[in-house]
């Protein structure tokens, strides 16, 4: 391992153990731990110091301690009594606090309103119990070294969708929760037909007739606004049920990619790619080799397991179910000169995968023979062949993982080739793509240029992608060049569906990915996507929108100075409550013409020292109503001028939603409120924006920071909290 602050930090914060300085020793412990005999032994010492395989993070963290706790996937029952509840929160807190993530599936819970026969009272509704588990999960940081991560998931024929749907609007909400909904088939049917107005649920308390339209416009709404919901898709997952008999899958792990029966866990690993590249070819037989052994090393892990609860244990060994998958996928298809977005790259993708898949499969026929199969064989989809594991890959999300070995995350595309990070005293450097650089100044060397214009061209390109992330607009480069780099926001949405399509193939569990789309793409572009999702038979998406959220990083360079009325960190600036003020003959101001759901409006913001002070809001044409308008525009005057902080106004008024601006592709925000509030945001930024739509975009460049070192925060593989470049902190791993 090559090391630099980036690993030394994260080796520190997470895996090393009382006495270990280097990551060799972390290796030696968990093979040790780990295997039955000397041969496997310096086979898995070998795979993990060289970085051909990693395991999971809970495997590294504990193997050979006391936690003895290996597995990252969870899944708990949550059934629809008080007692049932409160244990699968005491198991989520127990497996947590030793490195796992938690699965639940809330929908047996009945619906806000309910008679509770018992106490004569009336049920509070899943969505009551997921804000509990979520402060639970905020007080337990697992093993002292992660913090914990859940999935929540309804299914779509839950009375109480539409509330599960919106809880996650106001951005922080639930912070501890991925949210997805289960759907099935004769949903997305009805979907699919344009069916839209057939009543899919009728409320059992209120009486509401609720129809399929509404629940697509809120999931579609949803995703589009900040990335949640998540979608799975219920009939596709139980199509490839391992073990029917045992029941039907209706839970997944926090990042989607591991559907699992109650109770079940699963451990994970995962095969750098990009370290089996030599001489511009895949070396096929060392991946083969190491799929082999990998298999062996996550069958073992079933063992070793210290299992935090006598359920997790038995219904774990019952399936014996394992996850190996891949990471470094784009790195070694640039090393091979495979573009992402091709027929070309997703055939060699979909080849590599089928490889792993067969070899780790026969590997578990292997152990099978010698050890007998997995207990649950008998009634199995693996009536025709005895195997030691009911299902044996899954892409999982490499997070950091993939930053100890140096490679690209899982089977995502690069997010950029260049970009920062910071060392152990603060000091930022730019970090770039080793592929990237040495291709580059081929291109450069190309030109025939003089040596210190070769190099200025080339350090000016760096800088460029380090700003932007992209070296589309770099017109000098060759279209080939260009073509090969391609970053995730340079692929369009539909060929990163395909790319998880074509691994899906060859996959047994599910994978975890996100689905990039720009900041102009619509709602339609997120309904196609789902659509597009399901017709090619993923088990679930998720899908992120760059810029949806306000507090979510996708620019790589701080930029300096910061614009007037914005804190440092990018978010909105908190201000000095100021005494009742009379207000001056003349303020400056602006005017902003916007579209609200229903109506035009002339939003006029007036400024005092830089703060805004006053707002008037007039309607224009038809609709609307200037009554309201005006009422609107007296109050905020009256709080601005009485030392209510302008940012108050803006973040209620963002949760403000009509159905007119929903149902209109136009609207320019949630519902009049929220338009007002985006035009005082804009104003106090001194912002010279044409639309407000213009401003959303660039909003891109908005930073959320990590938790724990402060650096920015990158996102991908299916997780909606972010990963940290710098310390390693990964809100899903």
């Amino acid at each position: 391992m090559t090391t630099s602050p980036v690993v030394d930090s994260i080796l520190s914060a997470r895996y090393l153990r009382k006495g270990e300085t280097t990551f060799e020793e972390i290796c030696r412990r968990v093979a040790d731990a780990v295997a039955e005999d000397d041969r496997d032994r310096a086979a898995f010492f070998e795979a993990m110091r060289s970085l051909r395989f990693l395991p999971n993070s809970p495997t590294l963290m504990n193997a050979g301690t006391e936690i003895g706790q290996l597995s990252a996937c969870f899944t708990l029952p949550v059934p629809d009594s008080i007692d049932g509840i409160f244990d699968a929160m005491k198991h989520g807190a127990i497996i947590h606090k030793t490195g796992g993530g938690t699965g639940y599936n809330f929908s047996q819970i009945r619906p806000e309103g309910s008679s509770v026969q018992s106490t004569d009272g009336v049920a509070s509704g899943p969505i009551s119990f997921i804000r509990v588990f979520n402060a639970a999960t905020d007080v337990i940081k697992q093993g002292g070294r992660r913090r914990g991560a859940n999935m929540g998931i309804l299914n779509v024929w839950h009375p109480d969708i539409l509330a599960f749907i919106g809880m996650k609007h106001e951005e922080g909400e639930v912070a501890n929760f991925n949210i997805s909904v289960m759907v099935n088939d004769r949903f997305m049917d009805l979907v699919a037909g344009r069916e839209l107005e057939t009543v899919w649920i009728v409320h059992p308390v209120t009486g509401e007739e609720v129809t399929v339209g509404r629940i697509w416009t809120g999931i579609v709404d949803g995703i589009w606004r900040n990335g949640e919901p998540g979608v799975l898709f219920y009939d596709e997952i139980n199509r490839h049920n391992p073990t029917p008999d045992l029941g039907p899958i209706e839970i997944t792990n926090p990042c989607g990619e591991q559907p699992l029966l109650p109770y079940e866990s699963c451990v994970l690993g995962s095969i750098n790619l990009a370290a089996f590249v030599r001489d511009g070819a895949l070396d096929r037989d060392g991946v083969e080799e190491t799929a082999r052994m990998a298999a062996r090393f996550l069958d073992l892990v079933v063992e070793r397991n210290v299992y935090p609860i006598p359920e997790i244990e038995e219904a774990t060994k019952r399936t014996r179910k394992i996850g190996l998958g891949v990471m470094g996928v784009h790195d070694a298809m640039l090393m091979l000169g495979l573009r992402y977005d091709s027929d070309e790259g997703r055939a060699w993708c979909e080849g590599v995968m089928r490889l792993i898949n067969d070899a780790a499969v026969d590997e578990s026929h292997r152990r099978a023979v010698a050890l007998g199969p997995f207990p649950a064989w008998e009634g199995s989809v693996w009536r025709e062949v005895s195997v030691r594991n009911a299902a044996v890959t899954t892409v999982a999300p490499t997070g950091t993982i993939s930053l100890l070995a140096g490679c690209s995350s899982g089977i995502e595309p690069v997010f950029s080739f260049a970009y920062t990070r910071k060392n152990t005293v603060g000091k930022t450097f730019v970090i770039v793509n080793p592929v990237f650089r040495e291709a580059l100044g081929r291109a450069v060397a190309g030109l025939g240029l003089p040596e210190e214009e070769r190099a200025r061209r080339l350090e000016e390109t760096i800088a460029h992608v380090h700003e932007t992330g992209t070296v589309q607009d770099v017109a000098w480069l060759p279209d080939e060049f260009r073509a090969l780099f391609r970053t995730a926001l340079d692929i369009s949405w539909r060929d990163h569906v395909l790319m998880q399509a074509s691994f899906q193939k060859h996959v047994h569990a599910s994978i975890s990915k996100t689905i990039n789309m720009p900041a102009s793409a619509t709602r339609e572009d997120c309904e196609e996507a789902l659509l597009m999702a399901w017709r090619l038979g993923l088990k679930g998406i998720t899908i992120y929108r760059t810029g949806s959220r306000e507090t979510v990083v996708l620019a790589l360079k701080e930029t300096e100075p910061v614009a007037a009325g914005t804190a440092a960190n990018g978010s909105l600036p908190e201000q000095v409550p100021r005494l009742p003020i009379d207000r001056p003959k003349e303020l400056a101001g602006r005017t902003y013409l916007c579209q609200s759901g229903c109506c035009r409006l002339y939003v006029t913001v007036n400024l005092l020292d830089g703060q805004p002070i006053e707002v008037f809001i007039r309607t224009v044409g038809q609709g609307g109503c200037e009554a309201n308008s005006n009422a609107i525009g007296r109050a905020i005057s009256t709080g601005l001028q009485n030392g209510v902080p302008y940012h108050k106004f803006v973040r209620q008024f963002a949760k403000v939603y009509c159905i007119s601006a929903i149902k209109n592709p136009s609207a320019e925000g949630h519902s009049c409120a929220d338009v007002v509030g985006r035009c005082i945001e804009l104003s106090a930024r001194n912002e010279s924006i044409t639309t407000l739509r213009d401003w959303e975009i660039r909003k891109v460049d908005e930073k959320r920071l990590c938790p724990e070192c402060r650096a920015p925060l990158d996102f991908g593989e299916g997780c909606n909290q972010g990963i940290c470049k710098h310390c390693g902190w990964s809100g899903c791993s």
